[in-house]
């Protein structure tokens, strides 16, 4: 084995144990709220945490994909290194800053956030925490363990805090300082360990430095931006249109579930990135998709068959109404595994990045659409929603293959 299959090997080992934790612990703290909130209040936390995924998109502004880049094709020069952590370190409190303006907004219009002014800019902070967690370092270095011990202290903590401190629904407000601690755990624990055993020095860059840093990951912060459209814009729309708490908190049980499958998936993606951002070694990704495609096939049928087991472990008895949610949500991850491999993992890292945005962006505008109809025509419910989100990641999924077909097709010709 080559040394930098071995270090492909050594990042996907880490980033499975991640996986792991990124299964289990979320499902510990879901049970844990469910269960001791009950439908009405876990119903808040269900739409406040989506709300909150467009923030961390906004926050991180696509340096999971451009620092990562820049830091994966230039691991010699510790200088440049140092001057991408403290320019995207000065980016992303910038961003923290330019949060606030949206989030006043956003309490402003929505009257379930109006009801939960606290308990929103709470989970905002707590969002912002994340800033200075340098993920996109290790990810570029391909030190995946690195990511995967502050993930695992961040959760741990606030899963542990969460079991002690919240008992009922008057301990909502522990909720985002559970989180808030956690997080800042792990940042001081990253960022000790980079000081200390990467050699990288903790500093903030000029505005000029960030400026530019922002301008490189814009067009990854608007396919990153309109994927997590894809993913959370359903459960935002629900709080505009006044469904109720207890069937948000339905849907956020299956979306647990559904997001629990999907970081599964992550360990691939992320590992295969810098690897083909280096080595430019398109086959590699297609042949892992191809391989893992009628495993992932299997594991669909089985959680549409097990979906009333799973939602009683992970929820209780009184979530079942999300068992059908959950059967309806199952093919669209079918539909987002490939769609996912062949994104930035393929295209982003070939240089196609445009086109893989496009991609999403379409995706993420048919979305829109169909939620602005089913409001409009009153149909509105959780499983014509869940039918909407497999269209769209279908959509996604089928512009992807076609881009890849075009980059194979001008590959074969300039061969000739």
């Amino acid at each position: 084995m080559t040394s930098s299959n071995k270090t492909f090997a050594k990042n996907t080992f880490f980033l499975y144990i991640m996986t792991g934790a990124k299964f289990v612990l979320p499902l510990i703290i879901t049970a844990c709220l469910t269960r001791r909130l009950g439908p009405d209040a876990y119903g808040v936390i269900s739409y406040l945490t989506p709300v909150m995924g467009y923030f961390i998109l906004l926050f991180d502004f696509g340096f999971n994909f451009s620092a990562t880049k820049k830091i994966a094709q230039h691991r010699a020069d510790p200088v440049l290194i140092e001057k991408t952590i403290a320019a995207v370190y000065t980016a992303k409190i910038l961003l923290v800053l330019a949060g606030f303006l949206p989030l006043m907004l956003l309490l402003l219009c929505i009257d379930l956030l109006r009801q939960y002014v606290l308990l929103t800019v709470l989970y905002y902070l707590s969002t912002a925490a994340q800033i200075f967690i340098p993920d996109f370092l290790y990810r570029g270095l391909e030190k995946m363990e690195g990511v995967t011990t502050r993930y695992i202290l961040a959760k741990l903590i606030t899963a542990v805090l969460i079991f002690l401190a919240v008992r009922d629904d008057g301990g909502l407000i522990l909720v985002p300082l559970a989180y808030l601690i956690g997080t800042l755990a792990a940042a001081l624990h990253t960022n000790h360990h980079m000081v200390k055993k990467l050699g990288y020095r903790v500093a903030l860059g000029g505005l000029r430095e960030a400026a530019a840093e922002l301008r490189e990951s814009g067009i990854y912060f608007v396919s990153t931006f309109a994927s997590t459209a894809l993913s959370v814009t359903s459960t935002f729309v629900m709080g505009i249109v006044g469904m109720p708490t207890a069937q948000i908190a339905y849907w956020g049980v299956a979306f647990q579930v559904v997001q629990a499958v999907q970081a599964m998936y992550d360990p691939i993606t992320t590992s295969i990135y810098p690897h083909v951002a280096g080595k430019r070694d398109h086959k590699f990704v297609l042949r892992i998709t191809l391989c893992l495609l009628p495993l992932v096939a299997v594991g669909c049928v089985l959680l549409y068959w097990l979906a009333g087991l799973a939602v009683k472990i992970i929820a209780g008895s009184a979530y079942l109404a999300a068992v059908p949610v959950l059967q309806a949500l199952t093919p669209m991850l079918l539909f987002s595994f490939v769609a996912q491999m062949l994104g930035f993992p393929l295209l982003g890292a070939l240089g196609r990045e445009r086109q893989a945005s496009f991609t999403t962006l379409v995706a993420a505008g048919a979305q829109i659409l169909g939620l602005v109809g089913l409001a409009l025509s009153h149909h509105f419910t959780l499983l014509s929603l869940a039918l909407l989100r497999n269209v769209t990641e279908l959509i996604f999924m089928i512009l992807r293959i076609y881009f890849v077909g075009v980059f194979l097709r001008e590959r074969r010709k300039s061969r000739r």
